[in-house]
């Protein structure tokens, strides 16, 4: 099993990726705003000091990416679901202000759907 992670730097696109994940049927994830370094350090305003600046850009830029991640069950499926989402943002993650994707190995599982759809896995620790 892997946690799929997937930032939008278009939110525009996350409509059409979450029906794309249902469509491989994958019907819950978690989305949160986020914001990268770049996008703060690239408006941090000169006259203001600089935790005020921070906190400002912060606060301003929040929601111009979002970030979603959900539990997959095979590298196959991440592959096959990283190939629709990379459809719906134009075809290429590689190009500036995309997003990114990547994958992280699950050890243990414990709550959720996913454990409950596992019960005689070695996700519990078996």
């Amino acid at each position: 099993m892997y946690v799929l992670f997937v930032v939008l730097n278009q939110q525009d696109h996350l409509h059409q990726v979450l029906k794309r994940l249902k469509d491989v049927g994958i019907y819950s994830a978690t989305i949160i705003d986020s914001v990268g370094t770049g996008q703060i350090t690239r408006n941090l305003g000169k006259e203001i000091p600089f935790i005020g600046s921070l906190m400002r850009n912060i606060d301003a830029d929040m929601g111009d990416s979002k970030t979603m991640f959900t539990v997959v069950h095979s590298k196959q499926e991440a592959e096959k679901i990283m190939g629709e989402i990379e459809k719906v943002c134009g075809g290429d993650m590689s190009k500036p202000n995309t997003g990114i994707m990547f994958t992280v190995p699950i050890d243990m599982v414990r709550g959720g759907s996913v454990s409950r759809k596992n019960t005689d896995s070695k996700y519990h620790g078996e």
